[in-house]
Formats: C-alpha cells, sequence, structure tokens
C-alpha cells in the first residue's frame, strides 16, 4: 500500500503524460515544492486507510447472530496492497435500526430457514417467564388474548396455563346458570340460561411468522386411573403417565369451540398495546382470519385436528360457554421447512465514512426457492426523523428523547430521512453477487457492486429466504468489500437530454462534479451503465477543456463505456468539473445511466458510485435517467441484412444475419427465430434466447436442422417474443447460389 500510493504520487508530480491537462490549476514549480509534503500526507493516508472487507457468516465472519446484537457487529479486516491483513477495526451498531430475525435456522455457520420437527410442541410457552406474558418458546413468537391492551394480568396468567406444558393445569371457566348467553353477534343461544367465560374473548397464538402446520390438539385435564385408556389412546407425542393428575376433569371438555387462522399476509399491530403501527390488534371474531374449525358438535375430550400442511401464524381459539370447560393443553404441530424467514441485520457503524465496494455471498438457491438481499447506507445514525406540535400548534422537528416522552397515542408518525438515508435497494440478483470458488476470494473478481450509494458511515442489511415445505435455500456467507478513503467526498452527476423521441442512437452528455477533501484518494476513470453496446465516444473535458482520446482512449464494452483522463483529486479547492459525451441507444423508459468513479492504479478497483445532483448549470435534469416514448412495440429496428445471402463458402455474404432491438422488456423473457418454407414447414430453428432489453443479432449459415445447405429459393422468417404483450415480426428472405 505504501509503495502504491508513493508510487503514483511521483508519477502525478514529476512525470505527467504527454498531452495530460493539468487537473488541480497549480503551477509545476509550485507542485515541486509542495512534492514533499503532497508525498507525506499520501503516506499517512496509506497508512490510515486500505481496503476493508466485513464478512458475515462463514468459518471466518462475524457470526450472523453478532449483527442483532445491540452492543457490537464484530469487526472488519483491513488488508495493505500486497493483500496481506494490517488490522481488525470494530464495527459498532446504532440502537436506531433494530434488528430483526424470524425462524431462521443458525446450524453451523450459515442461516436457512427453520425445518419444523414434527415432534415438538410449537404453542408450548416459557413457564418461567413473567405471568403477564406467553413467550413461545419453539419460534420465538407469543401468545395472547383479543381482550387487548385491557387484559388483566391475572386473566393472562389464566389463559397461559393452556400452553405451559404441564397436564395438572389448565385454563378453566365456570358456567353460572341463570343469565342468558349470547353469541358475539348478540344473539341469545337458543334454550341455553347461564352465564359463561369464554365466548367474549379468543385465546391467541402469534408463532412471529407462518410456519409450517398440519396438526392442532387440545385436551381437559386427565387423570392417571380414570382416563388411563384414554390417556394411552393419545397419538405421539404422549405425555409420560406419572405426568398427569390423580383427579380426572374430562367433563369439562370443550363441545363448542371455533378456530381462526392466519399467514402473513394479515397485517395485525405487534402486540395487543401497540399504538406506533397504526394497525389493530387481533379481534374475538376477527374477519381477517378465516374460519378453519368452527363447531357445536364436538363429543371428543381429546381433539386432535389433522390436516395437510399450511403455513400459519396466527390462531384464535374461542370457546362456546355451556358448561364449565377447560383446556390443559392446546398443542399445535407441523413438518417442514419455513416457506419465508426474515433477517435483517442492525444499523452497522463503520466509525468512517466508507466508500462501499462490492457485496458477494456464498450458499445454495435450490431450484423453487429465492434469496432476496437488500442494502440501505446512510449519513446519520438514526433514519427516522420526529416532529410535534408546539403550544401554537406548528410542527417542528424533536429529538428521539423527546418523542418517547409523548403519550404513543399522541405521537406523530415518524419520517423517513431520505436526506440522509437512501431507501432499500432492489433485491441483488443471486446469481451476480454468488462466490466463484474458482477464483482467489482475495481479488474480488466475483461479487456485484453494492447498489445503495455511498461514501457513508452507516449500512444496514436486509435478507428474506424463501423455501417451501420440502427444500429450502441458505446462505453461508456475506461479505461487503470497500475503501476505508472514498475517491471523493461527494459525486455528483446528471445526463442530458432526459427526454428522447425514438430508440435510435442518441448523442448523451454525461456531466460530473466532485467534491474533494485532501484526504480523498482521487479518480482517473468514470464508467458509466449504458445497457447497450455505445455507437460512438465523442468528446471528453475537464473544466471545458478536452482530453485527447488517442492518449486516454475510451473502452466501449457491450453494456458500458469506461473512460480515461488524467487523474482527479483534491489537492487544491479548484473547481472540477468531468463531461463526456457518447451515442447509444434508449431501449427502456426510466433507464438509469448508472456511473462510478475510481482509481485505475488501485489494484482492487473499489469504484464510487455517482449520486444524481446538479453537476452543472446548463442542464435542469439533475438525474441520470432518461425517458423514451411510452407504448409503442417490443421488437423494434429487425434488419435482415444480406437478402438475398449466398451461403456457397466463397467468403462473401456466406451468412445471414437478423439484428434486432427490444425495449421495455425488464424481466427475461425468450425470444425466438424460426426460418420455414413456403409449404409452411420449419427448415432451421434456433435456440431460445432469454433476453431484457437490449440489442441483439443471431445469424444463420443457410443450414437445416441435418446440417445441409437449403436449396436455393424463397423462405420465411418468425422472430417471437413470448412476454405478456407478444410480438411478433415475420420477413422473407432469399438464399441463392
Amino acid at each position: 500500500m505504501f509503495v502504491r500510493f508513493v508510487a503514483s504520487a511521483t508519477a502525478r508530480v514529476s512525470a505527467p503524460k504527454a498531452g495530460a491537462h493539468s487537473i488541480t490549476g497549480g503551477q509545476v514549480p509550485m507542485r515541486c515544492a509542495l512534492a514533499l509534503c503532497f508525498c507525506t500526507l499520501l503516506i499517512a493516508a496509506s497508512q490510515a486507510a486500505g481496503r476493508g472487507e466485513y464478512h458475515l457468516g462463514g468459518a471466518d465472519g462475524t457470526p450472523w447472530q453478532d449483527a442483532l446484537s445491540t452492543e457490537a457487529a464484530g469487526a472488519y479486516l483491513v488488508f495493505d496492497s500486497s493483500g496481506q491483513q494490517s488490522r481488525r477495526v470494530p464495527v459498532g451498531v446504532t440502537p436506531h435500526g433494530a434488528g430483526v430475525e424470524s425462524l431462521i435456522d443458525y446450524s453451523g455457520s450459515s442461516i436457512q430457514p427453520r425445518f419444523i420437527d414434527p415432534s415438538v410442541n410449537m404453542a408450548l410457552s416459557d413457564p418461567d417467564a413473567a405471568k403477564t406474558k406467553i413467550p413461545l418458546l419453539y419460534t420465538g413468537g407469543q401468545g395472547s388474548t383479543s381482550d387487548g391492551c385491557g387484559a388483566t394480568g391475572q386473566h393472562v396468567a389464566i389463559v397461559r396455563k393452556m400452553f405451559d406444558g404441564d397436564v395438572t393445569t389448565a385454563h378453566f371457566r365456570r358456567f353460572t346458570p341463570g343469565q342468558s348467553v349470547f353469541t358475539a353477534g348478540g344473539q341469545v343461544i337458543a334454550g341455553v340460561t347461564g352465564t359463561g367465560q369464554g365466548w367474549r374473548s379468543a385465546s391467541i397464538l402469534d408463532f412471529g411468522g407462518a410456519v409450517p402446520v398440519n396438526r392442532i390438539r387440545f385436551f381437559p385435564r386427565l387423570g392417571r386411573e380414570d382416563d388411563a385408556l384414554l390417556i394411552e389412546e393419545l397419538s405421539q407425542p404422549i405425555p409420560p403417565i406419572e405426568e398427569f393428575g390423580e383427579d380426572s376433569f374430562v367433563d369439562n371438555f370443550l363441545a363448542w369451540y371455533e378456530i381462526r387462522t392466519a399467514d402473513n399476509s394479515v397485517r395485525i399491530a405487534d402486540g395487543p398495546c401497540d399504538r406506533v403501527s397504526g394497525r389493530n390488534w387481533v379481534g374475538t371474531a376477527d374477519p381477517r382470519l378465516k374460519v378453519f374449525r368452527d363447531t357445536r358438535e364436538n363429543l371428543d375430550p381429546v381433539v386432535d385436528l389433522r390436516f395437510p400442511t399450511q403455513s400459519i401464524r396466527w390462531i384464535t381459539i374461542r370457546p362456546f360457554p355451556l358448561r364449565n370447560w377447560e383446556i390443559a393443553e392446546f398443542e399445535v404441530y407441523g413438518e417442514g421447512f419455513v416457506e419465508e424467514t426474515v433477517f435483517v441485520t442492525q444499523i452497522l457503524d463503520f466509525d468512517r465514512t466508507i466508500n462501499w465496494g462490492k457485496i458477494r455471498w456464498s450458499g445454495q438457491m435450490p431450484e423453487g426457492t429465492r434469496v432476496e438481499i437488500r442494502t440501505r447506507t446512510g449519513a446519520t445514525p438514526d433514519p427516522s426523523l420526529y416532529f410535534a406540535e408546539n403550544i401554537n400548534g406548528d410542527i417542528r422537528q424533536i429529538t428521539l428523547e423527546q418523542f418517547q416522552k409523548i403519550d404513543p397515542t399522541g405521537r406523530m408518525p415518524t419520517v423517513y430521512d431520505a436526506d440522509n438515508w437512501s431507501f432499500w435497494s432492489p433485491p441483488y440478483e443471486f446469481a451476480a453477487g454468488l462466490r466463484d470458488q474458482s477464483l482467489d476470494a482475495e481479488a474480488w473478481e466475483d461479487g456485484t457492486p453494492l447498489l445503495s450509494p455511498g461514501p457513508s458511515r452507516y449500512i444496514q442489511i436486509a435478507i428474506r429466504l424463501f423455501g417451501n415445505f420440502a427444500t429450502a435455500p441458505r446462505l453461508d456467507q456475506l461479505s461487503l468489500q470497500f475503501g476505508e478513503a472514498p475517491s471523493a467526498q461527494e459525486v455528483l452527476g446528471e445526463i442530458w437530454p432526459i427526454q428522447v423521441e425514438s430508440f435510435r442512437p442518441t448523442t448523451f452528455t454525461y456531466v460530473v462534479k466532485p467534491r474533494f477533501d485532501q484526504s480523498d484518494t482521487g479518480f482517473d476513470r468514470l464508467e458509466v451503465l449504458t445497457h447497450v453496446r455505445a455507437d460512438s465516444v465523442d468528446s471528453v473535458l475537464i473544466d471545458g477543456r478536452e482530453v485527447d482520446l488517442d492518449l486516454f482512449g475510451p473502452e466501449v464494452q457491450d453494456d458500458r463505456v469506461v473512460f480515461a483522463f488524467p487523474r482527479l483529486q483534491g489537492e487544491d479547492d479548484s473547481f472540477k468539473q468531468l463531461e463526456v459525451s457518447f451515442q447509444v441507444p434508449v431501449l427502456r423508459f426510466g433507464t438509469k445511466f448508472s456511473g462510478w468513479v475510481f482509481d485505475s492504479e488501485d489494484p482492487d478497483q473499489i469504484k464510487q458510485q455517482i449520486q444524481p445532483g446538479n453537476a452543472t448549470f446548463r442542464f435542469a435534469g439533475d438525474v441520470l435517467a432518461v425517458n423514451t416514448p411510452v407504448g409503442g412495440d417490443l421488437l423494434v429496428d429487425v434488419v435482415v441484412s444480406p437478402n438475398p445471402f449466398t451461403p456457397n463458402g466463397d467468403g462473401v455474404n456466406d451468412a445471414l444475419s437478423f439484428s434486432y432491438q427490444l425495449r421495455e422488456v425488464t424481466a427475461a423473457r425468450p425470444i425466438s427465430l424460426v426460418i420455414y418454407d413456403l409449404a409452411g414447414a420449419a427448415v432451421a430453428e434456433f435456440p431460445t434466447v432469454d433476453a431484457r432489453s437490449g440489442e441483439f443479432t443471431q445469424r444463420w449459415d443457410g443450414s437445416d436442422a441435418a446440417g445441409r445447405l437449403v436449396p436455393p429459393g424463397m423462405y420465411l422468417y418468425r422472430l417471437r417474443l413470448d412476454a405478456s404483450l407478444e410480438d411478433i415480426r415475420t420477413g422473407v428472405l432469399s438464399v441463392i447460389y
């Protein structure tokens, strides 16, 4: 690292490239006079900053569960230019973006959806918990009642007996004759008079996430002797006979009851006392939950319901009182992988402004499963803003501490701090960030660019794992690559024009304005994502002065252009602006020309993302996205050439080229190309191509499916896009010899 920085400094001071413009604006003698000081600053910067890597999971990474800690989240590693580890730096957390995990299996050093053991009762509560709480041991969820926040501790203590695993205790309710019994709808139950406890409220189970459930069982207190036969007939798991009491209360079995269920799709408050989420707690006969079982004719003391496995998060049971009733144990069983699990880290604090590079992971995503990984970055420890009314009725911003002193029922909604925090990124494509085991891990030739903007000090990572009951994805390790020192404090960019009238190649001007600090590393490359191959690069200008493209030649790739130029660096306060011009077609509405800057001499090639903003007063867009005409065909500019063609092997017009553009297609869709003779028989069929918006070319050498040259004559072609709006192009071609 020391050698790399000093060498680049020497090259810039004493041996600039021929024809290169002076970027800093200082005179050469002054630069020579300041060389020693400048090199000293670079050496100090090199000692303080390097390539960083933060690993979550895996044999050598921070344990996954540490990223949920409220204390710290492990450490990141710093490597020098030779790839040797030089330091370990602690990673802190902030308390403002609480980590979340639901139904995650942390076996080994990986995370994956939990497999539900069919022998485990998921409704079992912690018997040592406070009497007013019903925490569920297996899933991390909770039990409660539909009485809401007004439920007394005594009431909850009675209800929890049906989830405590003790078959000698019960949730018991007495029936008192003498008064009419009403349904939840206010109707008198015909022929029944008395006061019964139970129908006014329901007992609730929230597993914290949808779990595979295929069995519900409940029963009253059973006696070891009187109910021995009934106990023996219980299906597994069977509590040992000695765990049952001496007295039998089998006559208290539940004859009338209703069970309702719901999965993750139902939005319910986080708890009966929640006043922040804006959602309601579960009601006694909540219409948001579907009726799973409703009976007035139960004759079985032991109710053992078995059904095909389904994902269930919420279960409510509401007894109807006709006589004394009780439930000693209410049990829920299932089998299979949880279909959807969530892992969200705390807000990770790297204690300095970080230049994010790449993100990558290792793991397995079997067919039929899915992994969603998202990130967001910020410049402040808290992504929320807090407001309240003052005595004059004006809205003013307040601190979190002031906000927390306000009664929850009177708090104003929090506001997302979009000025200092990015929104959650789109999901990363799993294959793009997957670790390539054939490559050297230290080289970081695999992975995918981090989508959330930088530089920033804070980052949060969200992971969702989607499986099915039979199989599940697994994430072994997730890694972040970054530079401790950014290329610039900020790099703004904008493109012009921002509206095009056709899908023909358009000349665009892309302007970049960095804001430097003397400790920033600077950059000499600009990478612009064009999505399709650019037709040409017209110019590169720095502060209005043209860069010689013969000395600093651009690299045009299939989906991007990398521009080269003399180094831009914050050596003084002079104005610095980079402007490039290129021609490229735009094939999708709202296409974003994302850009990155980086140092070509950096062996790690850590790139800093350009943020849309006011990079020049000449343009009013302040954006990096370009709009196209809305509507129209998806397959455009189909060109068949040469036509006719002569596949006779003489090297002239031996192959036919099908060129076309695909526009407004954001997800991969199949494109098929078939050649027919005039009788309608297929003579050549090309392999199906799965494609998004872009430019494509396919070639035909004149041979049929058997590899023989077709006879001369007229043929038809059909180019077909299989999408929600099917698009087909047909035409005639000629083969001559």
